[in-house]
């Protein structure tokens, strides 16, 4: 099933939104915010979590071709993707975009590179000065 956003990007929802599976992959949730932003929260299904994990693996492999280290391991590339997601969902608007079951998922990945890039050279830079001293 296709939906189309209110920002003319499309919505790819592949879970049936009635039964059981509805229940499991989108009723069940959980919420946060990050400084704030989004105003209310930012809700995570199931499925969009299960999304995330497979973005994390990607932003990871990023990552590490950009700045020859990994972001950390699957946990820490997760927290990293959902922290880089909710801040590019609150602030940055493509165009272009397109999102499966309501992650946006340029806009995530864009967030939560560049998220897992400054947390690899700040970690490193740290790392390099505890070492020298």
């Amino acid at each position: 099933m296709v939906h189309v956003l209110t920002l003319g990007f499309v919505n790819i929802t592949f879970i049936p939104t009635s039964g059981v599976l509805d229940l499991i992959f989108h009723q069940t949730w959980l919420a946060f915010s990050v400084l704030g932003a989004p105003p209310g929260g930012y809700r995570v299904t199931l499925i969009q979590l299960l999304i995330i994990l497979v973005l994390a693996l990607a932003v990871n492999g990023i990552t590490e071709r950009l700045t020859t280290r990994r972001a950390g391991g699957l946990v820490v590339a997760t927290i990293l993707t959902i922290i880089g997601a909710a801040l590019a969902a609150a602030y940055i608007r493509f165009p272009f975009d397109f999102a499966l079951e309501g992650v946006r998922i340029l806009a995530a990945l864009l967030g939560a590179v560049i998220l897992a890039v400054f947390y690899n050279l700040i970690t490193g830079r740290v790392a390099r000065r505890h070492s020298s001293s």
